[in-house]
C-alpha cells in the first residue's frame, strides 16, 4: 500500500507540473494497470477496454512488460510500468527514463528528431545526451534511412510497415578502445498513415535493447472499418 500511495503521489504531482489536465483519467486509469504486477500480457479485449494506452517492452532477457501511458507533456509521452520504471518518449525516441540501472537523464535538440516530421524524412540527427554511470554532455550522432516495407503481425493481425533504421555513433568515454559504441535501432511506421506501432532501440552501449509494441494503437487499427483512414 505504501509503495501504491508513493507512485500515485509522485505521477500526480508531475501531472500538475506539466498541467495537462486532458490526461487525468488514463492517468488513474494508470495505476491500476501498473499494479497488475509481474509478466504481464493483454488480451485483445482488455487493450480495447483500457482507458490508458498500453505498451508492450522486452528488454533482454527480462520478462515481457506493460507500461501504461501515464500523461502527455507536449510531444512527450511518459509510459509507467508496474515496478516504477518511466519511460519518456518523444515521437517514439526513448528521450529520458526514470528507474533503471543507468538512467537517460537528458537528451537534447529534440526539435529536429526525424520522426517530428509530417514531411520529408531527416536523414541525420546529432544531439548531446546525459547518461547516469557513463557520462553528460556526450555527442551523440545519427544517420537515418527507410528501408522499404514488411508485413508484421500482432495478435493474428498483419500489418504494413515501413521500416526506418537509425545507426547510431556514441563517443568514447574513456581514454581506452571501447567497441561496441555503434549500434542500429529501428522504428516500424504503419506503410499508409506513417503512425508508429513497433520499435527496437536502445540509448546506451552498454545498456539492454528495448522491444517496444504499441499495443493500443495496433487494436484500434484492427478495430477501424474496413477502408477508414
Amino acid at each position: 500500500m505504501k509503495l501504491h500511495f508513493l507512485l500515485a503521489l509522485v505521477c500526480l504531482l508531475s501531472l500538475i507540473v506539466s498541467g495537462c489536465s486532458t490526461t487525468t483519467q488514463a492517468y488513474f486509469n494508470t495505476i491500476n494497470l501498473a499494479f497488475k504486477g509481474g509478466a504481464v500480457e493483454f488480451s485483445e479485449a482488455e487493450i480495447k477496454a483500457s482507458k490508458a494506452d498500453l505498451m508492450q517492452v522486452k528488454a533482454g532477457e527480462r520478462p515481457l512488460a506493460v507500461l501504461a501511458l501515464a500523461f502527455i507533456d507536449g510531444e512527450k509521452y511518459r509510459w509507467v510500468s508496474g515496478d516504477n520504471i518511466v519511460f519518456t518518449m518523444q515521437h517514439g525516441v526513448i528521450v529520458q527514463t526514470e528507474g533503471l540501472d543507468s538512467d537517460l537523464h537528458y537528451t537534447g535538440n529534440l526539435q529536429n528528431n526525424p520522426l517530428g516530421s509530417d514531411d520529408t524524412l531527416a536523414f541525420q540527427w546529432d544531439r548531446k545526451v546525459d547518461v547516469e554511470n557513463v557520462g553528460y554532455g556526450l555527442g551523440v550522432k545519427s544517420t537515418w534511412r527507410i528501408t522499404g516495407e514488411e508485413t508484421r503481425e500482432y495478435m493474428g493481425y498483419a500489418i504494413p510497415m515501413l521500416a526506418v533504421k537509425e545507426q547510431v555513433t556514441f563517443p568514447s568515454t574513456t581514454p581506452y578502445i571501447e567497441i561496441g559504441l555503434s549500434w542500429e535501432n529501428t522504428y516500424y511506421l504503419h506503410a499508409s498513415t506513417k503512425q508508429l506501432l513497433a520499435t527496437s532501440q536502445k540509448f546506451n552501449p552498454k545498456g539492454d535493447v528495448y522491444d517496444m509494441v504499441y499495443l493500443s494503437r495496433i487494436v484500434r487499427l484492427m478495430n477501424k472499418p474496413e477502408g477508414a483512414q
